[in-house]
């Protein structure tokens, strides 16, 4: 009821029913309702939104790791391919067994998932665990050649002309000569052709006078006709090593050496031994 200041105005009154409160009431409410429930719902897409936006975020940087993963795996594949063909250059040369490797790593490493990708790992670090047994085997296979190479005849006791070759003669003396006679001025210093001890240091028949190394795996070899010694019976000597001079002693006709190489005790022919490396060297230990 609204009632005027002035007596003469009219007073106005407004009558409301119950309904009409609790649908206003209602109404009242249920915009209430509907504004709080926006407000919730747009508070949760923003941190959704907020969410999504982190995990685009993150996924692009994933991305961009596992990619850069990609391209290492690619370039240490590549590195193991060129450590295995060095292996096996290596290995052909030496006359050793080929290293086969089962194991292929992946080059798709961008597209595959992470227990893909941790597979990829493993499988670099087998292929990574074989190369380096591998070289292992190799390291202790060439320090072994290199003994072996040391303590094989590889080279020219002294340079001059051959004058009579190993097998078969009948000048100057018919019959099956054990070595190879090389000229030379008389007192020409004479070098061992490979590391070993002296085996003997005599007058030998024929020889006159003598000095045997041995070498050790069955290998030894002998230097006659000689002038002067310059090494003890049991002395170690090293390849190159000068042990002996040119003479003319036992049966001669000048000054020259007779050079033998002996295997097991039998003469074999000394020029398969001159101007050896290690690769013609390893064909005759297989030998």
């Amino acid at each position: 009821m609204v009632i005027p200041h002035d007596p003469a105005g009219k007073s106005f009154s407004l009558k409301i029913s119950d309904r009409l409160v609790y649908a206003v009431a209602g109404v009242c409410a249920f915009v209430c309702l509907l504004t709080a429930s926006s407000f919730i719902y747009s508070a949760h897409l923003s941190r959704k939104l907020v969410y999504y936006s982190n995990a685009v975020e993150k996924n692009k940087q994933q991305k961009l790791i596992i990619e850069s993963f990609g391209q290492k795996t690619d370039q240490m594949h590549q590195a193991i391919d060129e450590i295995a063909q060095e292996d096996e250059s290596l290995r052909k040369m030496l006359g050793l067994k080929n290293w086969k490797s089962k194991i292929k790593l992946s080059s798709n490493i961008k597209t595959q998932e992470a227990g893909q990708i941790n597979q990829s790992l493993k499988l670099v670090d087998q292929k990574l665990a074989e190369r380096k047994k591998s070289y292992e085997e190799l390291k202790e296979w060439v320090n072994t050649v290199r003994s072996r190479f040391a303590s094989t005849p590889s080279r020219w006791p002294v340079y001059g002309q051959i004058v009579s070759r190993y097998g078969y003669r009948i000048y100057p003396w018919r019959g099956f000569h054990s070595g190879i006679d090389i000229s030379g001025r008389y007192g020409t210093p004479i070098r061992v052709t490979a590391d070993g001890v002296v085996k003997s240091v005599a007058w030998r028949s024929g020889y006159g006078k003598t000095v045997i190394v041995d070498h050790g795996h069955g290998v030894a070899t002998l230097y006659a006709h000689l002038s002067k010694y310059d090494v003890k019976p049991g002395q170690k000597v090293y390849k190159g090593q000068v042990i002996c001079y040119i003479g003319n002693t036992g049966y001669s006709t000048g000054p020259h050496l007779h050079y033998e190489v002996r295997r097991n005790d039998n003469p074999v022919s000394p020029t398969a031994y001159l101007d050896l490396n290690i690769v013609s060297a390893s064909k005759i230990w297989g030998n």
